[in-house]
């Protein structure tokens, strides 16, 4: 009877949650990774106050990446 106590609970609680927040981090790994090299790329790009059309070529094709990376997640789940 001294395992069932409130304490164990709560700590048995708080490691299922921090499993499962392990598990959804690295399955949406690539998809941040992504991001960040979008929000990286548009930093560059207005660095110096507008976008020229090599800049908006390249930010776009940084934007096809995160959708590959979003519908590749979508094709490994199932």
């Amino acid at each position: 009877m001294e395992w069932f106590s409130w304490s164990n609970l709560f700590y048995l609680v708080g490691l299922i949650i921090a499993g499962s927040a392990t598990l959804v981090a690295t399955k949406y790994r690539n998809i941040v990774k992504e991001i960040k090299d979008v929000a990286s790329e548009l930093q560059e790009a207005y660095e110096d106050g507008h976008l020229s059309k090599e800049e908006k070529e390249q930010v776009m094709k940084e934007v096809l990446d995160v959708l590959k990376a979003v519908i590749n997640l979508k094709w490994k789940i199932f």
